[in-house]
């Protein structure tokens, strides 16, 4: 009898889990079905109230009429990098920060002259307008394609406004007529809360500006992988330098430099790096060829952002510089001069060979390299030996440079922040002390031995 009850209260309690496991299982079905219900907005499946969200969004889920994405401009409070930090309710309010953004998609007829021919009409334009103190300092252009790629980034900056002459002081008989009365004070309040209302009340849009000329920035061009294919750099006195791009299998295989000197689209070729790899696919040699005639010829070597993704090896190599003192002087190359830089498994230059026209050897130059820091560089040019060595504090900044001339100290620089002391050697003792702050000499004194 006991038994058959037991067996009878076991069937009563699975009973009772059974159903207690099918209801937790409808509860769960209906929160998830909830959840996947469309939401209406402009980024769907996105916090609309999230800045960043402003950039992850993948246009293949909207609809493709262009005519649904220009919307008025929202803003934003930022950065001096631009980032979207807080959305704001209107204009007004977003400029009252010290940096403000406004986002805004516009038309394809309110595309630039300068961006037109790498415009394609499958592409979303996208318009960010970077404001500090309530000025605009910097536009940014984004082409994206029906994935939502970037297929082009502009960036231009506004130039920076002369400082307004001090007005000058007025004599007045009557100080009383100088005051502001408690009334008046008032008004200006009232006023400046109207302003408020009708600027939220307006549409808000921003100002584009399409003209280029004597403005600083940069274009990057990028085909259907991201992977860079050309990019064009500004400069405020005219000049704009073209670097263009060749991959094969994805990987790197050459770039190209020319220059326009007047911003008037005729390019001259400068030099053409080529780059060599090993099996493994690291990069271990990049030979740069001469095309023009050229003083002060570029000794550095910057990588692409995203192109050097591709080599197979797993290998960040990122951006890596070598340092090329003033102490070695200047870099003069003819047309078919020819510079190869040997690169080790991290990136780094570890030496550069300068030939001429006929491949006769000019100079030669070798790193040592403490971690991703080089710690001295030596300029071996015939007799002559030029050696410059670093150091650094724990923060990796470097503090000091010392200048050796076939093994004679000749000069000893030291920094710290702005600030630089200059000391020239003659015999191993200081002959003359210089001090330099923020580039500029301020003293210099001859010391006597």
């Amino acid at each position: 009898m006991i038994l058959i009850n037991l067996r009878g209260n076991l069937r009563v309690f699975n009973k009772k889990i059974i159903l207690l496991i099918f209801l937790v299982l409808i509860f769960f079905a209906a929160i998830i079905a909830l959840t996947q219900e469309n939401d209406e907005t402009l980024f769907p499946d996105i916090d609309p109230k999230s800045a960043e969200s402003l950039m992850d969004f993948s246009i293949k889920d909207f609809d493709q009429n262009k005519d649904d994405w220009i919307k008025p401009a929202r803003w934003f409070r930022s950065n001096s990098a631009g980032m979207a930090l807080e959305e704001m309710q209107s204009r007004f309010k977003a400029l009252r920060n010290q940096y403000a953004l406004a986002i805004n998609y516009v038309s394809d007829e309110e595309t630039p002259e300068y961006l037109l021919s790498h415009f394609d009409e499958s592409y979303f334009v996208e318009v960010r307008n970077l404001y500090k103190n309530g000025e605009q300092t910097r536009t940014q252009w984004i082409f994206r394609d029906e994935n939502g790629n970037t297929r082009l980034n502009a960036v231009f900056f506004e130039p920076e406004p002369e400082p307004e002459p001090e007005p000058k002081e007025e004599k007045s008989g009557n100080e009383q007529t100088a005051q502001v009365t408690a009334e008046e004070k008032t008004e200006t309040a009232q006023a400046e809360a109207e302003a408020e209302d009708e600027e939220e009340a307006i549409e808000e849009k921003v100002v584009i500006i399409k003209d280029i000329k004597s403005r600083k920035g940069f274009i990057e061009i990028y085909d259907e992988k991201y992977f860079l294919n050309s990019e064009y750099r500004f400069f405020e006195d005219g000049k704009v330098e073209k670097i263009e791009y060749a991959l094969k299998d994805d990987l790197l295989i050459n770039a190209e430099y020319s220059v326009s000197i007047k911003n008037d689209n005729n390019y001259k070729i400068s030099y053409i790096d080529y780059y060599r790899y090993n099996r493994s696919l690291s990069l271990r040699n990049i030979e740069r060829i001469f095309k023009d005639e050229m003083t002060d010829a570029p000794a550095t070597v910057s990588f692409p952002r995203r192109i050097m993704d591709s080599v197979k090896s797993g290998l960040n190599i990122g951006e890596r510089i070598n340092l090329y003192p003033d102490f070695f002087g200047n870099i003069t190359v003819g047309d078919g001069y020819k510079m190869n830089f040997n690169i080790d498994d991290k990136g780094r230059i570890l030496g550069q060979t300068l030939y001429n026209e006929e491949n006769k050897l000019i100079w030669t130059i070798q790193n040592t390299w403490k971690d991703n820091r080089i710690v001295s560089t030596v300029k071996t040019e015939g007799e002559t030996v030029l050696a410059a060595e670093y150091a650094y504090n724990r923060d990796g900044e470097r503090i000091s440079e010392k200048n050796i001339k076939n093994g004679v100290l000749e000069r000893i620089v030291s920094i710290d922040g702005d600030t630089e002391i200059e000391e020239l050697y003659m015999n191993n003792a200081v002959v003359l002390r210089a001090v330099w702050e923020d580039g500029r000499k301020i003293s210099e004194t001859r010391v006597r031995n």
